[in-house]
């Protein structure tokens, strides 16, 4: 539907309106198509509109996210969530970290509740939705996947972990949890050839989908929210390729001043400027530019590049997964012709949890409970004459014991560690005030952000009063997640992070694995029979071989053609009968220790892993007699 400058936020519709018949009537109450572009691990000085990049520092042009910035409002301070999964969960939820269901690393082992309310599921009264993209909120078959969240359609990955694979040759299409891509079917460094241009990058494709559902929603007479989700410029794998970021052409060819892995990382940058881009293009060939608010935010901060050559954090300390502001401070843009006044900024803190509300505010819906979010609105539109509410703090939760060095190294050590941030207007100035704990213990760590944005200075000693105010904000915000349990003391460990949906070892939990479905043929399998090639039943048919040695009923497994796989060799222990396999694989930091179970149908023999890898199959015909 087309109804240009028509809308009016939801406080504010006129009662006359009603005297009103037809298309006027409709298009004055028809609020606008909301799209929300997030990158993947997009540093806060990867963008060129970023303020407190260093002017000395080397600069990817992002000319598509300057224009939206240049037309739109840039949240001079902007937030998210401090890794994947936490941020995902707050933009979708409305609620912090210390409220929602997933608060570390990944979906898959806490999906999405039936008792969480997404945005999505909000805005389905009045709109179309979509995601479109990378997911990693639950997985295909679970409370967490996008159709039973509120979504109409989605087609992307739906785990974070297969996010990883930027050249899948199976995705989720709907109500479809194995689509095939046929041009990655055999994806490799050597397969997709030069530029690897016979096989499709999956951003590519989610690309050439968004512009094709905004044409396809263009002319309904429901708006349509939409979720365009990347993986730019997170890192990403093609099988044979060494390179953390194999972009395909034309990315790959634009910075050819570079050495290779500068150069493809700026063509991952440049290809998320690109998608932008071709959102802003599809917007003006449907000619529903006006009446389409889009968002642009990255989800966290950067994650491992040369950090003094991009100046990926700014003026700020910490990375990805930490709790300073480098690991959660974004450079948010909002783009609405008509309604918001072009080239503006805003100094009112805009988090993720605010997207919820202010999107429901934009269509005129009412809030579920529970929400911690602040509709935005009066600020996005500041001509409305609404005043603004503040957030009275920010808060955020993570357990993580890595180390999160960006520039300058963390203030705090690992563990289970609690951020919040405020504003003091009762100071002698304004000051903004950033306090972070660790394992719900002193000490407590103060920094004042507003002159020390590197968050340098520990001031706890000097404002003990302060101290008091920020751990009563802590104390207050976190509720007891089982899945992520937190930390009373140092000696209590937390849950850091968790990539299997069957659960991992304590302090994480989660149920579990069912028994492997084995329908045993002969009571005993001959060890000479699990020598060979098994192949993974799963995307990528990696070949393992196996061979065993019944004297010491010991065995050895490897991989032949994954140069880039977590383990080439591993090795293990079998039982007597040849039916369980303990086996652990061990190359630099990836470490895997897995139990299996051999069953038999009398044709094949599978392999049924406890966690972590799919079956593994022998598909020839094994004579057990």
């Amino acid at each position: 539907m087309k109804c240009v400058n028509a809308w009016q936020p939801s406080h504010t519709i006129f009662r006359w309106t009603v005297l009103f018949v037809g298309l006027a009537l409709s298009c004055a109450e028809a609020p606008p198509n909301i799209i929300f572009i997030l990158a993947d691990d997009l540093g806060y000085g990867d963008v060129d509109i970023a303020p407190l990049r260093s002017p000395e520092a080397t600069i990817v042009p992002t000319p598509n996210i300057r224009k939206l910035r240049e037309n739109g409002m840039l949240f001079l301070r902007g937030y998210s969530g401090q890794v994947c999964a936490p941020s995902r969960c707050s933009l979708m939820t409305g609620r912090h970290s210390g409220h929602c269901t997933i608060r570390g690393n990944d979906g898959s082992y806490s999906p999405l509740l039936p008792s969480d309310t997404t945005v999505a599921e909000v805005l389905q009264e009045k709109y179309h939705t979509a995601i479109l993209g990378k997911w990693g909120l639950g997985n295909f078959n679970t409370t967490g996947y996008p159709l039973v969240q509120g979504f109409d359609d989605f087609v992307g990955q739906d785990s974070q972990v297969a996010c990883h694979n930027w050249y899948p040759y199976t995705i989720q299409n709907n109500t479809d949890g194995s689509y095939h891509l046929p041009s990655n079917q055999e994806a490799s460094d050597s397969n997709c050839g030069e530029h690897h241009s016979k096989c499709k990058w999956l951003n590519d494709h989610i690309n050439e989908a968004v512009s094709a559902y905004i044409a396809n929603k263009s002319s309904s007479s429901k708006p349509f929210f939409l979720f365009f989700s990347t993986t730019t410029p997170h890192v990403g794998d093609l099988m044979g390729n060494s390179s953390s970021h194999p972009v395909p052409a034309p990315y790959d060819t634009l910075f050819p001043q570079w050495t290779k892995e500068l150069a493809l990382y700026a063509g991952a940058i440049a290809a998320q400027d690109m998608f932008v881009g071709a959102v802003l293009e599809a917007l003006t060939a449907n000619d529903i530019m006006n009446d389409t608010l889009v968002f642009f935010s990255g989800d966290n901060g950067p994650d491992d590049t040369n950090f003094k050559f991009w100046d990926d954090v700014g003026p700020f300390r910490g990375k990805k997964r930490s709790l300073h502001e480098g690991g959660v401070r974004q450079n948010i843009v909002a783009h609405w012709p008509g309604h918001i006044e072009p080239n503006s900024t805003s100094d009112h803190i805009f988090t993720f949890w605010d997207f919820l509300p202010t999107a429901a505010d934009i269509a005129g819906i009412d809030l579920p409970p529970g929400i911690d979010g602040i509709s935005a609105v009066p600020a996005l539109l500041s001509k409305n004459g609404t005043q603004q509410q503040d957030h009275t703090y920010l808060y955020w939760e993570f357990c993580c014991y890595d180390q999160t060095t960006g520039i300058l190294p963390n203030q705090y050590k690992g563990g289970w560690v609690q951020a919040v941030r405020f504003d003091d207007a009762n100071a002698t100035y304004m000051t903004e005030w950033k306090a972070i704990r660790v394992d719900s213990q002193p000490p407590t760590f103060l920094f004042n952000i507003t002159g020390d944005m590197s968050e340098s200075i520990d001031l706890s000693s000097s404002y003990p009063a302060v101290v008091q105010t920020a751990t009563n904000f802590m104390d207050e915000s976190h509720t007891a997640n089982k899945w992520w349990p937190s930390s009373p003391n140092s000696t209590v460990k937390c849950c850091a992070a968790c990539y299997n949906p069957q659960g991992c070892p304590a302090p994480c939990v989660g149920p579990a694995p069912p028994p492997p479905k084995c329908q045993h043929v002969a009571p005993v399998i001959p060890f000479n029979v699990l020598n060979g090639t098994w192949i993974q039943q799963s995307v990528e048919k990696f070949h393992y071989g196996m061979t065993v040695d019944k004297s010491s009923l010991t065995i050895q497994l490897s991989v032949d053609d994954c140069t880039d796989c977590c383990w080439e060799t591993a090795y293990g222990t079998i039982s007597a009968d040849a039916r369980t396999i303990n086996v652990q694989g061990t190359t630099g930091s990836c470490n895997r220790t897995l139990t299996g179970e051999v069953c038999d149908d009398g044709n094949t023999l599978t392999i049924e892993w406890s966690q972590r890898w799919p079956s593994w199959q022998k598909p020839e015909t094994v004579d057990l007699d």
